[in-house]
């Protein structure tokens, strides 16, 4: 046979012999590894990936992944540009100032009213007037008023009427014409009157002053009138408020303070208060402060209370600016050059960890004074902190990431 014919069919067949086995999906991944690993002829050279850290001449960069805690290293010649200062804690006197308002405590404003319906026929005050006890502060005129001073009036006619009974009784009974049963009879109803009378008694007293069907409302101690809620002619219940009163004496100033200066604020501080009507300003000090912070302002209330030698009527609803004195103890100061905001909201420092390498911070910081920001969270007494060149440090850092 010639030879050419011999691998001419031999090609043909070894072609649909592999053709046969290539229909098969586990045939052809053996094929692929086979080919891709090989285990004849020269090995391939390594081929692993080369890290920063192999590359002569380039600086390790920090991974896309890195976090803002991840130390940063400077090179030796950005070391002269960069101060660094051990912190302590240091007791620096200083002042936050605030916006504030003079108001009533609340165990100060009792809200006056009326225990019978009507009608308002006066009114005698108007809100802002201070008033003594007992003065009158509104009359109404009250169906129910009349007829609550006629029972009184029935009552007493009736414990008149008991006592006489009850005496005639006695008396039977002392000249021997009388019966035992009738006497405690007339007792009874006696005690029975002098209650009555004294049930109508205590209605009266809470009615108030008045003749027939008038009612007149007083001012139960010496107040101010803060709110009217009624005015002529309206009809009231014995449940509606007629008026606010508020003690002039339980007046204080309430001073708006941002959340992160609280931590400055302590009880007992002292504080200067600035009224808007008042040429000079008044002393006080911290009573205490709100347990709220409001959401909107970011601002929680500190209560101050007027020192007792204070002789000027404070009125609620003045306007005022207050200036609390701070001792800052246990608080770290640093100038406001090592204080960095990233993002509009976050504040932080750095910390040098060793020779040329440092650390970001994020730090709580409150009201800066006198050229110094406090700290107060992040950092510990001891540690050495950038305060000067830090925006180079940034810098750098913004590079790696």
């Amino acid at each position: 046979m010639d030879p050419f014919d011999l691998d001419m069919k031999t090609h043909f067949s070894r072609d649909a012999y592999f053709k046969k086995l290539a229909s098969f999906p586990c045939f052809f991944i053996l094929l692929l590894v086979t080919a891709c690993g090989g285990d004849g002829g020269e090995s391939e050279p390594d081929k692993s990936p080369v890290t920063a850290k192999d590359l002569p001449g380039k600086p390790q960069q920090q991974s896309s992944d890195s976090s803002a805690n991840k130390a940063i290293t400077l090179r030796p010649e950005s070391l002269p540009y960069i101060k660094v200062q051990e912190v302590k804690a240091e007791s620096l006197g200083g002042v936050i100032s605030a916006p504030a308002r003079v108001d009533f405590r609340a165990k100060a404003i009792s809200t006056t009213g009326t225990v019978v319906e009507g009608r308002i026929t006066k009114i005698y005050v108007q809100v802002g007037d201070r008033i003594k006890a007992g003065a009158p502060l509104a009359t109404l005129s009250s169906v129910q008023a009349t007829q609550m001073r006629s029972d009184y009036a029935r009552a007493e006619a009736e414990l008149a009427r008991a006592e006489d009974r009850y005496r005639r009784q006695l008396e039977m009974q002392r000249t021997g014409v009388g019966l035992e049963i009738e006497r405690v009879e007339a007792e009874t109803q006696l005690k029975q009157a002098r209650t009555e009378l004294d049930r109508s008694r205590d209605f009266l007293h809470l009615l108030g002053s008045g003749a027939a069907d008038e009612v007149t409302v007083r001012a139960p101690f010496d107040s101010m009138v803060l709110k009217a809620y009624v005015s002529v002619g309206a009809a009231v219940g014995n449940d509606t408020p007629l008026f606010d009163l508020g003690e002039p004496t339980a007046a204080w100033i309430v001073a708006d303070v941002f959340e992160r200066d609280l931590a400055l604020v302590e009880k007992g501080a002292k504080a200067v208060i600035e009224l808007a009507s008042l040429p000079d300003p008044i002393h006080g000090h911290v009573v205490a402060e709100s347990a709220a912070i409001q959401s909107d302002l970011r601002r929680a209330a500190v209560f101050i209370e007027p020192d007792k030698d204070t002789k000027v009527a404070l009125r609620p609803g003045m306007y005022a600016r207050a200036s609390i004195e701070t001792a800052g103890p246990g608080h770290i100061f640093l100038p406001a050059s090592s204080i960095l905001i990233r993002d509009g909201k976050t504040t932080l420092v750095y910390v040098e960890k060793s020779t040329g390498v440092f650390e970001p911070r994020v730090v709580q910081v409150g009201q800066a004074r006198e050229g110094l920001i406090p700290v107060l969270k992040g950092l510990s007494g001891g540690e050495r902190v950038v305060v000067g060149g830090a925006l180079l440090i940034d810098g750098e850092a913004a590079m790696l990431l």
